[in-house]
C-alpha cells in the first residue's frame, strides 16, 4: 500500500481557487476602474477650483495685471469689463500662478484653458459704489479630458467633465467684430 502525500492541494482543490479568484477579479476590477475614472474627476474639478480661486486671490491682492487699451494695469485699476487669465501649463505665467502644477490627474497631462473674470460696478449709490466680480473658467488637458463649455464655479464637479473632447486644446478668446480681448498675467 502506497502513503500518499497529506501535506498538498490536490488539482481540483487548486482549479476551484482560481475559478473563485477569477469570478471576485470580474467583479473588483470594473469597480476599482470606476473609483479611479471618478478620484481623477474629483481630482480634475479641484484643480479647476484651484485655477479660479488662484485668479480671484490675485485679482483681490492686486498681483495681476490686465491689459487695459494699450497697456497693462493692476486688476484694482482695470475699468469694467471681461478680462482672461490664459491657462498653460507650460507657460511660466501659469507656473507663477500655482506653485503647486496644476497639471491633469489623467496621465499627468499639460492643460490648456482660461478663467474669465467680469468686473462691474454698481454706481446707483454714488457715496458707496459696489464692484462685483464673476469667474468662469473653460479648462481641456491634452488628453482630451475637461469642459464641453465655460462653467461658473458653482457648475464645477465631477460630472461637468467630459472624457473625449474633440478639438484642440483652448485659447484664450481672441478679438472679434472689434470686441477687444482683454488677457491678464501675473504682475
Amino acid at each position: 500500500m502506497k502513503k500518499i502525500n497529506s501535506k498538498g492541494f490536490t488539482l481540483i482543490e487548486l482549479l476551484a481557487v482560481i475559478t473563485i479568484m477569477g469570478i471576485l477579479m470580474m467583479v473588483a476590477i470594473p469597480a476599482v476602474s470606476r473609483t479611479i475614472e471618478n478620484s481623477r474627476r474629483d481630482s480634475f474639478a479641484d484643480i479647476a477650483h484651484e485655477y479660479v480661486n488662484a485668479v480671484r486671490n490675485a485679482v483681490l491682492a492686486d498681483n495681476i495685471e490686465c491689459k487695459s487699451g494699450d497697456s497693462y494695469v493692476v486688476a484694482s485699476a482695470t475699468p469694467d469689463g471681461t478680462y482672461y487669465f490664459p491657462i498653460d501649463t507650460t507657460n511660466q505665467n501659469t507656473k507663477d500662478l500655482m506653485e503647486s502644477g496644476g497639471k491633469s490627474p489623467f496621465g499627468n497631462a499639460e492643460m490648456k484653458g482660461y478663467v474669465k473674470w467680469v468686473k462691474s460696478t454698481d454706481n446707483t449709490n454714488e457715496t458707496n459704489p459696489k464692484t462685483t466680480t464673476k469667474y468662469t473658467i473653460l479648462l481641456h488637458d491634452s488628453g482630451k479630458h475637461g469642459f464641453n463649455e465655460e462653467l461658473e464655479e458653482s457648475a464645477v464637479k465631477r460630472s461637468a467633465i467630459e472624457t473625449d473632447i474633440t478639438g484642440d486644446l483652448i485659447d484664450t478668446p481672441t478679438a472679434e467684430d472689434g470686441k477687444t480681448v482683454n488677457d491678464c498675467k501675473i504682475a
